[in-house]
């Protein structure tokens, strides 16, 4: 039930996301605080941990989920929209400015931000000119150009992978290999399958929907970094190390003080005038060089561990938004602490 005079916040979709239940947990601590999520499955698991619930249409349909979010913001006299899904960024941010005339803030970046924060080659480009450290890539958009860049690649490289330019998580990525030895995969966990380039162009289509970014493998040690930017400027940025992957998903880590590795965040962050909170993914090459992955102009799922050592993320990004002011600081930060993530259950009404 939504109350008058408190603080209401929507989550337009992702309710059914890996990462939510972190998120709401967080927005809690702000007692007079309440949460409306949607989501496109009607029976999502986050409708058991928030106040209010909606089935939103699939953003793939602008309209009909611009329609969606719309009723939602009318009917619980909705004050900030907190995005966190990919797919929604684009449109919500695109209609940012109708959303603010209503009193309704948004927390995303510029349609220009968000378009090259989404796109990993556009990103690797960007970083690129501004001499951050990239893994060698190529963008291809057929099965010729891919496997003319692979081959091209496999000559300095051991390893490659590729993933889709556009995409949400772990989909579509592949690691190609030279070849295959037979391994323990008896005792070996379910994984990413690395195949040699034939197999891979056997599964693949003449020609993609979505270009691929084929680019080295890099074998060191894999960061997750969290930002608070408002139109640039840095307000937070915490990088922790992604010491174990569940599907795609950071459930055991360690907050590092990585003093270069800030220092190439805020400095993309200031050239994408990014905004709002904000995920890079960086990877180190075999001599400790931490390299551009990938960037999510959003809430990452992981971000709530945070506020476990010091700083929450999603309470800070909705102060700032509303004006409200901030209240936690990087001195805050319980930095060199370790954390883990583990699952929970609830009975749908």
């Amino acid at each position: 039930m939504i109350e008058e005079n408190k603080v209401t916040i929507l989550i337009p979709s992702g309710a059914g996301a890996p990462g939510f239940a972190g998120i709401c947990r967080c927005l809690r601590e702000e007692l007079s605080w309440q949460i409306v999520a949607g989501d496109t499955n009607e029976h999502a698991y986050g409708k058991a941990l928030c106040d209010e619930f909606f089935v939103v249409s699939s953003s793939e349909n602008e309209q009909s989920y611009l329609d969606a979010v719309m009723v939602a913001c009318e009917r619980y006299a909705v004050d900030v929209i907190l995005p966190i899904t990919t797919r929604e960024l684009g449109i919500l941010s695109a209609n940012k400015e109708h959303f603010e005339t209503k009193g309704i803030k948004v927390v995303v970046s510029s349609v220009k931000g968000i378009d090259v924060s989404n796109d990993k080659g556009k990103a690797a480009q960007i970083a690129s000119e501004l001499h951050l450290p990239v893994p060698e890539f190529v963008v291809c958009n057929d099965l010729v150009s891919f496997e003319e860049a692979a081959k091209s690649m496999q000559e300095r490289h051991d390893v490659i992978c590729f993933k889709p330019v556009r995409g949400n998580g772990s989909r579509g990525f592949g690691v190609v290999v030279r070849d295959i030895g037979r391994g323990d995969f008896l005792n070996a966990k379910a994984g990413v399958l690395p195949m040699t380039l034939s197999e891979w162009s056997l599964r693949m289509p003449k020609q993609f929907d979505i270009p691929l970014m084929v680019c080295a493998y890099l074998s060191g040690m894999e960061y997750s970094v969290d930002m608070l930017c408002s139109e640039g400027k840095t307000l937070f940025c915490v990088p922790r190390t992604r010491d174990k992957m569940i599907g795609g998903i950071s459930v055991a880590g360690k907050l590092d003080r990585n003093f270069g590795l800030i220092a190439f965040c805020i400095q993309l962050a200031q050239a994408l005038e990014l905004d709002g909170p904000i995920g890079m993914q960086w990877k180190e090459d075999s001599d400790g060089v931490p390299h551009l992955i990938e960037i999510n102009p959003r809430l990452q799922g992981t971000t709530s561990t945070l506020a476990l050592a010091g700083i929450n993320f999603p309470v800070q990004a909705v102060r700032h938004a509303l004006g409200m002011g901030l209240t936690s600081s990087t001195a805050d930060i319980d930095w060199g602490k370790r954390f883990v993530r583990f699952w929970d259950e609830r009975i749908l009404s």
